[in-house]
């Protein structure tokens, strides 16, 4: 009780710079990736494109984009991603996905590293996305 009493003031002013400088952050819906993009069941992506009344981007970062892809997918081909960020526009959010991991969270990462925010990835990529029986063009 003496230890609150006298050092009280202190620990409290610790805690609010800890908040204004940015060591503790608020939480986030969803569990984060240590890459600092939030991976997302199918399930998500549908509602996160629902909610952001078309500002969302999906971009598909598979060499077969004629082979299927989500509804309103730009294609953005393998080894294309970072001549292309320029044109993209940082104030949207982004979901992107591929056919395989290493290739969405590679492009995920990039978005993120371009100053892109919030990147979704679509974990389980365009297989999950037809596994749940969304529609795919």
């Amino acid at each position: 009780m003496v230890f609150l009493h006298k050092y009280g003031g202190v620990v409290l002013l610790i805690a609010v710079a800890m908040i204004f400088s940015g060591c503790i952050q608020p939480a986030q819906s969803g569990p984060a990736t240590t890459e600092g993009y939030r991976d997302v069941t199918a399930e998500e992506a549908r509602s996160i494109k629902h909610a952001s009344e078309g500002k969302l981007v999906i971009i598909d970062l598979s060499p077969d984009f004629k082979g299927g892809h989500l509804p309103m997918a730009i294609s953005i081909p393998p080894g294309s991603l970072e001549e292309k960020i320029p044109s993209l526009d940082k104030s949207k959010p982004y979901l992107v996905y591929a056919r395989t991991d290493d290739a969405s969270m590679t492009g995920a990462t990039k978005l993120l590293n371009a100053g892109f925010s919030p990147v979704y990835r679509l974990k389980g990529n365009y297989d999950a996305w037809v596994s749940a029986g969304y529609p795919e063009v």
